[in-house]
C-alpha cells in the first residue's frame, strides 16, 4: 500500500523555517511523520541500484533520508532517523567530524543498512535539531547536495 504524503513543504538550508513550523504541528498533533528529502546537484545523482545490489548489499541508499517522528505521549521523546548508504558506525564518524550527538540525545541504533536512530528530548530547540540533522546528511551522503530539500509531511 503506498502512502500518499499530505503536505509537500520545500525548505532550504538558509531557511529551515517552513520545516520548523511543520515539525512544530507534528509535535502539537502527536501522530504522523515528516520525511527530509534532500536535492542532488544535477549530474551527480548516483545510478539506481539493481535488484540484485539491494537484496545483498550490506548498505542502504546513497542519499539520506530523515525521518521524524513525534512522541507518542506528551513530553516524551521524539525519534528521528537517518538512512542512509555510509555504512557503519556512523554515529562515531559524525563526531569525528565535529558532528557529535546533541546533549540529550540517546543513539537508539546504527547500523549499516538501516541507518541511525535516535531520540531527542521533548524540550529540544526543533531549529537547532533540523541544522543538525542536515548537517549531519551532508556528512553521510557520497555526493554533493543542493542544500534545498522537501520536507514531506505524513498522518496516521
Amino acid at each position: 500500500m503506498t502512502v500518499t504524503a499530505d503536505e509537500e513543504i520545500p525548505f532550504d538550508e538558509e531557511d529551515v523555517r517552513p520545516a520548523t513550523v511543520a515539525l512544530t504541528d507534528l509535535t502539537e498533533r502527536g501522530t504522523g511523520w515528516i520525511n527530509l528529502i534532500p536535492e542532488v546537484i544535477d549530474g551527480y545523482e548516483p545510478p539506481p541500484r539493481n535488484l540484485f545490489a539491494w537484496l545483498f548489499s550490506n548498505r542502504g541508499e546513497p542519499i539520506p533520508l530523515i525521518t521524524w517522528t513525534p512522541a507518542a505521549r506528551p513530553g516524551g521523546r521524539a525519534t528521528v532517523g537517518i538512512a542512509h548508504g555510509s555504512g557503519p558506525r556512523a554515529v562515531p564518524r559524525l563526531a569525528e567530524v565535529g558532528l557529535p550527538l546533541p546533549a540529550g540525545w540517546f543513539k537508539a541504533t546504527d547500523h549499516a543498512r538501516r541507518g541511525i536512530v535516535l531520540t531527542v528530548p521533548a524540550d529540544t530547540d526543533r531549529a537547532e535539531a533540523l541544522r543538525w540533522l542536515l548537517d549531519a546528511a551532508h556528512v553521510l551522503c557520497p555526493v554533493p547536495l543542493t542544500g534545498n530539500w522537501l520536507a514531506r509531511t505524513y498522518s496516521r
